[in-house]
């Protein structure tokens, strides 16, 4: 890489910001590894491929749903709805340990939870894992999903919900 585009790397701080100002819908990916539910609030989230139907998301290193994606190689992508807002924080703090303890939860068919009153749930088998930098970037091939098409997502920008 050449120095003048080295140089012109922004601060963590401006690239975040100016990540924020694209407008994401918010997931909550989980997986049950060893009897144990897992999840955590995820946006970098999307579609990859129609035929065979793929999709991926970035997850922490460090992330406990990581660690439990991959050896269970199955998980599902929640896309919250709208009123969800609750939801997204709850499964975005650290370390907490009863996220799933206000929400409903049922099996899905690869064994993942998939969580009450969400738009849609995406159920996946693992198909790749790829280097995300800070992240890991998991690609699943989709076995099924499930939407209900009266409610309205849930959109984040700027560190905030948008009011739709």
């Amino acid at each position: 890489m050449s120095a003048a585009l080295q140089s012109q790397a922004p601060e963590p701080a401006d690239f975040r910001k100016a990540m924020g100002s694209f407008a994401a819908g918010v997931t909550v990916v989980t997986a049950c590894h060893e009897g144990r539910l897992v999840g955590t609030t995820v946006s970098a989230f999307s579609s990859v491929s129609m035929d065979p139907p793929l999709v991926m998301v970035c997850l922490k290193r460090d992330s406990r749903t990581l660690a439990a994606v991959k050896p269970a190689e199955r998980f599902c992508v929640n896309i919250l709805a709208r009123e969800q807002g609750d939801l997204a924080y709850r499964f975005a703090k650290s370390g907490a340990d009863d996220r799933f303890a206000l929400t409903a939860v049922e099996a899905g068919v690869c064994g993942a939870p998939l969580l009450a009153g969400c738009v849609t749930a995406i159920e996946c088998a693992l198909h790749a894992v790829h280097d995300g930098g800070d992240h890991e970037i998991l690609v699943g091939r989709v076995l099924r999903v499930t939407t209900d098409e009266t409610k309205a997502p849930l959109v984040y920008v700027r560190g905030g919900f948008l009011d739709t």
